[in-house]
């Protein structure tokens, strides 16, 4: 357990300590233990002897130069004998070579070399042959400590992939230092930085070191290989989920103390076994990623994190193992220098950072599926490259050719059918995302328009999960890209979505993006709308004041010089130009007046008939529901066509009608006790009731009809209602009420 002092802080200097001590240490073994002389040697082409590959401005040389290419047969001190130098003596790994035993004397012919390299501002002789003419030469070059700025790009390339691979996990275990994934994550950073450092100070020398010092360094360097390998293992059996019970992992100490046993004492296969490790490490980590995959399938989160830690991790063993392991296991060119391939390795703990941490995690989904086909083409053009060269003795530029060729023509097309395979997602092009967002903002209702803009998400996104949450001003993906939140959009509320793509992904950049777009888009849209309406208004307002200035003047006008038959059509036409004039305002009518006005107009007529009307009085006050033209429309069209049917076919001397309003639900039931509806009449079969058109009048509104045969005939409506908004506006209510006066 951490102890409560132990900040991520204090870690995390405790980690930068660590790594500013071993590199103060790497370069100082590098510049004090590395004798220098001013001159880049490099294996002749034919690989039986040493070249002169070029001189450092940093050395002097009292006399001419060899010419670039010059192969170098000896060195000796001046009146000393001379001492062949082979193209082994800067080999450099010497765990490339077939047995201990050339290990060993290897060892030998470093400390010989060195012996003679070991007096710093002392003079050797550089014994050389002219690769034009076949002259030899002896050349004269000071030794010394190899300066600080001469320290070759190799050098570098080692010590700062370690040191970036011990900072960055060191990061990550800092802020879950008590988590056994950050702990393994470190461990294998170590390992690394083993196998670099060490690296760094004997694959750089510029001839021979010590040899005592070389046969510790480069035991050190296969334990950290081991280390990182067993590290990574363990780590990939426990995350991003548990694959194994935390006891199993016990079983890898065995291994690493097995491969160390082996390498410290000289035993086993011989020096190649360590490469035959690295292989095999390789294989077992990716079959783990594999594990991986196949559990995380249901678990999008951590789908995502090793989507980016697998993709990381198989990149950076894959490339050490084809560029590192195999030409050595193979016997093949080595086209990458031994001291460039380890900076790859640094992929894995850039990509492992971002994956454990889940450091804005949701950005990298397509990211990682790019750099993946990126890397493997880049890979499979340099693999087709060497095979052309090794197996099909091409030249170096026609091969370079045709690998690019095959690149180009087959795995090109074929990664990006992968690619769309993989990480398509149901995109709408512009104009039908435009139709959309305008169907959305112009829907006949509002509820209709939350229900389309539901749909429309599901369809771009396909979320799991779609639900009213707290406003938010803007889209904004949360919990790494598993949920998207969504501000209020036209008649919908503030939604989240979770879970995209069927739980299959995460909300990425370009899914945020285009949420941001779409709610721009419906906003306008329903912006536009609201000005369009605001302008149907004035219009509708327009035309109603006409209806009342004209229309409804003349019928006032008529209503008082009518006699008593003239009087109930022009009362009834006066009603009805009031409900049009109510609903060109846009007003809404109040529940309790519009059944008042119906009950009377059906009493008139029914009175006018010889029919009696028992239709009760409300009892208790309503509460105060208002109908919008519509259904206000509807509603009286309705009574006054069951009243028709009453008089004109039922024979009946009654009609009762029964008002029932439970909650937000109003029922009216019509019975009569006449001769009732021959059947054919009740299925909809014949013509002349009306009974069609009044149930489908009704049933456009939500409600619904029922007609049945009893004493007579019996008739239910039932609606759903809406509380009252605001009244109408003064100006409507003295229009209405000028429509309502008597005569």
């Amino acid at each position: 357990m951490r102890p409560a002092f132990a900040t991520p802080g204090l870690l995390l200097i405790i980690v930068a300590a660590f790594c500013a001590a071993m590199s103060f240490f790497v370069i100082s073994a590098g510049t004090m233990s590395v004798p220098w002389f001013g001159i880049k040697l490099a294996a002749a082409p034919d690989g039986q002897g040493v070249v002169i590959a070029g001189y450092s401005d940093l050395a002097y040389f009292p006399e001419p130069q060899p010419r670039i290419g010059a192969r170098v047969e000896a060195i000796s001190i001046p009146g000393g004998a001379p001492v062949p130098i082979e193209a082994l003596d800067i080999l450099p790994e010497p765990d490339s070579l077939s047995s201990y035993a050339e290990i060993n004397a290897f060892f030998a012919r470093q400390s010989l070399l060195n012996a003679l390299l070991a007096n710093p501002q002392e003079k050797i002789e550089i014994h050389a042959i002219d690769p034009l003419d076949g002259t030899r030469s002896v050349t004269s070059a000071f030794v010394e400590f190899r300066p600080f700025f001469a320290l070759p790009d190799g050098f570098w390339v080692q010590l700062l992939t370690g040191i970036g691979a011990v900072m960055i996990a060191g990061w990550v275990w800092a802020l879950r230092p008590r988590k056994l994934a950050p702990m393994l994550f470190l461990v294998s950073a170590l390992g690394m930085m083993m196998s670099t450092a060490t690296s760094a100070i004997y694959a750089n020398r510029a001839l021979a070191i010590d040899g005592n010092l070389f046969s510790i360094l480069q035991p050190i360097n296969s334990i950290g290989a081991v280390t990182f390998g067993v590290a990574m293992i363990g780590l990939l059996l426990i995350y991003p989920v548990q694959l194994v019970r935390f006891a199993w992992l016990w079983l890898l100490l065995p291994v690493q103390a097995g491969m160390m046993f082996l390498i410290v004492t000289q035993t086993g296969f011989g020096p190649s076994q360590l490469y035959i490790y690295i292989a095999a490490a390789t294989l077992v980590i990716l079959g783990a990623i594999a594990a991986q995959w196949w559990q995380t399938r249901h678990d999008p989160a951590e789908r995502a994190a090793l989507g980016w830690l697998g993709l990381s991790i198989a990149v950076g063993c894959l490339a050490y193992t084809v560029f590192g392991a195999l030409p050595i296991l193979l016997d093949l060119p080595i086209g990458i220098p031994q001291t460039h391939v380890t900076g790859v390795l640094i992929v894995i703990y850039a990509g492992l950072a971002l994956g454990i941490a889940r450091y804005r995690l949701f950005e990298l989904g397509d990211w990682a599926y790019r750099i993946l086909f990126y890397t493997s083409g880049a890979i499979l053009m340099l693999l087709i490259d060497m095979a052309l060269i090794v197996v099909l003795n091409f030249d170096a530029a026609p091969a370079l050719g045709l690998s690019l060729a095959l690149v180009a023509f087959v795995y090109l097309p074929l990664r990006d059918w992968v690619w769309r395979r993989l990480t398509a997602r149901r995109r709408l092009p512009q104009h039908e995302l435009f139709s959309a967002a305008l169907d959305v903002a112009f829907a006949p209702s509002p509820e209709e328009s939350d229900q389309r803009w539901r749909a429309l998400l599901a369809r771009l996104f396909d979320p799991l999960e779609i639900e009213a949450t707290a406003p938010v001003t803007t889209p904004v993906a949360q919990d790494d890209g598993l949920i998207l939140d969504l501000p209020a959009v036209g008649n919908s509320p503030p939604l989240r979505l979770t879970f995209p793509h069927s739980g299959r992904g995460l909300f990425s950049p370009a899914d945020v993006k285009l949420a941001t777009n779409l709610v721009t888009l419906t906003e306008r849209a329903e912006e536009s709308r609201q000005a369009y309406m605001r302008g149907v208004g004035e219009e509708r307002r327009r035309m109603a004041r006409d209806l009342h200035d004209d229309v409804g003047a003349r019928l006032l006008t008529g209503l008082h010089t009518a006699d008593e038959r003239t009087r109930p059509t022009l009362q009834a036409a006066l009603s009805d130009i009031r409900a049009i004039v109510s609903g060109l305002a846009g007003e809404e009518a109040e529940l309790e007046r519009v059944l008042a006005e119906i009950r009377h107009e059906a009493a008139r007529r029914l009175e006018a008939a010889g029919i009696a009307l028992d239709w009760p009085l409300p009892e208790t006050e309503a509460p105060p529901f208002r109908l919008d033209y519509r259904i206000h429309k509807a509603l009286t069209s309705a009574v006054r066509e069951i009243v028709s049917n009453v008089i004109r076919h039922s024979g009946a001397t009654e009609l009762v009608v029964t008002p029932e309003q439970h909650a937000n639900r109003l029922t009216l039931r019509f019975a009569d006790n006449g001769a009732g509806l021959p059947p054919a009449a009740l299925k909809g079969e014949t013509t002349g009731y009306g009974l069609r058109s009044l149930r489908q009048r009704i049933e456009d509104l939500g409600g619904s009809v029922s007609i049945g045969n009893g004493v007579g005939t019996t008739i239910v409506l039932s609606l759903t209602l809406t509380l009252a908004a605001n009244p109408p506006e003064p100006g409507v209510q003295a229009a209405m009420a000028a429509l309502d006066s008597p005569p």
